[in-house]
């Protein structure tokens, strides 16, 4: 079987003057020792992984210790793991022995409610994720602070990254940024790419359908955003709920890995799906609402090359705003037209970013004073976000809101009064990080 002695010190450890237990599992490809319900060796390309051992004569088992060493078995089960279902006659009648093909989890519902303002789907998978792990506290708004997305702008100096702080991480380094925010609220996560999937499709298939099997959603994050909540044929077909849909649609295996293509144009970062594993921590919510609290700071304070949160995020805006981004006077940027002027990715993102965050954020700040007494100061961050909400009415006042025209932004008088007013939000939250660090 194994053609060698193997020797691995203090692989083995055991109890004194106690049953010990001890399993082997041969499987095709791995051999797992464990002994008292703990992994403690696993191993691949054993010599009997080659042999059809059908073909083998069956043989004496001897067990000992080569020493005067006494080894006391209570009972020994032998048992073979099914690999292929096969058809049982019982009683002249043909049962069928098969893994369940097609499942759906009993919770299906909208992915999001975009006129509520759950505009950061990552949070809305995040969510849903959660309330079929029975965790009523984990909500929509809980993932949108615990991520920093509704109190944080961004902005890129390029073309436009996503519509939140998230969208950013997960193009960056998705697997850190799913382990950081599940880790947070005492959760393990991983992150599987699409290369991940390609390579091993059968194994992590199959670890989808054993979710769903338990009711739980596995995350997409791609070209398509949401959550995976069934399947059909065996895995051939999953179900999805995305968006603003109410019922799950439908997509073969294959366009499914396809989908998890970088769902920005020139992502760095290939899409993939997201497990939410085990509870491994009882973190108290007011410890988690806290620290959510004590990290807005450092989301304010990022800026790279491509991009910036925070102030900088809304005077990066007012600049290119004022400066002749869309009209080229400066010669910096290319010549902008109305039929290359891409409203949402080029400007409104921006403000949909602002009109969010200034009026969403306040019930995860009334929810962190609540478990917080001490958080008095938060009363003044909710007064600064509230002034945020004036700058986004007065934006569309002057014909820079959602409502913009490429002529607007190519007046030269009107622009100027536009960037003037975003500034008036970047004030506002160089206010919240004083108070956030002063207090």
């Amino acid at each position: 079987m194994f053609w060698d002695d193997y020797n691995f010190p203090e692989r083995g450890a055991t109890k004194t003057d106690e049953l010990n237990r001890l399993t082997w599992i041969m499987g095709k490809n791995h051999l797992a020792v464990i002994i008292n319900s703990e992994v403690r060796y696993c191993g691949i390309n054993f010599p009997y992984m080659s042999l059809d051992l059908s073909r083998e004569t069956t043989e004496l088992i001897l067990i000992g210790t080569e020493g005067n060493e006494k080894i006391y078995i209570r009972s020994i089960r032998i048992s073979q793991l099914a690999e292929t279902q096969k058809n049982k006659l019982k009683k002249g009648e043909l049962t069928m022995i098969t893994k369940q093909s097609n499942n759906i989890i009993p919770v299906i519902h909208r992915l999001v409610t975009d006129e509520y303002g759950e505009n950061y789907w990552f949070n809305g998978c995040a969510k849903y994720v959660m309330e079929c792990l029975g965790e009523k506290d984990y909500d929509y708004w809980f993932f949108a602070g615990l991520t920093g997305d509704i109190f944080t702008q961004h902005y890129t100096y390029t073309k436009y990254s996503g519509d939140a702080l998230s969208s950013y991480r997960m193009d960056e380094n998705p697997k850190q940024f799913v382990k950081d925010t599940f880790n947070k609220c005492g959760y393990a996560a991983t992150y599987v790419s699409k290369q991940e999937l390609e390579e091993n499709t059968e194994m992590y298939l199959n670890t989808l359908m054993a979710y769903i099997d338990k009711g739980i959603p596995v995350i997409a994050w791609g070209k398509m955003v949401g959550v995976y909540v069934g399947y059909e044929e065996y895995g051939q077909t999953l179900l999805y709920i995305t968006g603003n849909n109410n019922q799950p649609g439908r997509i073969a295996l294959s366009e499914a890995i396809n989908k998890t293509d970088g769902w920005v144009e020139n992502s760095k970062e290939q899409g993939g799906w997201i497990f939410v594993g085990e509870k491994k921590e009882d973190i108290p919510l007011a410890q988690i609402y806290r620290n959510a609290i004590q990290n807005i700071p450092n989301h304010f304070a990022v800026k790279t090359d491509t991009y910036c949160f925070g102030a900088e995020a809304f005077r990066a805006w007012a600049a290119d705003t004022e400066n002749g981004k869309f009209d080229n006077e400066n010669g910096k940027y290319e010549k902008m037209t109305t039929e290359d002027f891409d409203t949402w990715g080029y400007y409104t993102n921006y403000v949909c970013v602002l009109a969010t965050n200034s009026g969403c954020g306040q019930g995860f700040l009334n929810k962190a004073q609540e478990l917080n007494p001490d958080f008095t100061f938060l009363e003044d961050v909710r007064k600064q976000f509230s002034q945020t909400s004036q700058v986004w009415n007065d934006l569309e006042a002057l014909g820079g809101g959602f409502n913009v025209t490429l002529e607007v932004l190519q007046d030269k008088n009107k622009r100027v009064n536009i960037a003037a007013k975003i500034r008036e939000a970047a004030d506002c939250m160089d206010e919240v990080v004083r108070i956030l660090k002063q207090r």
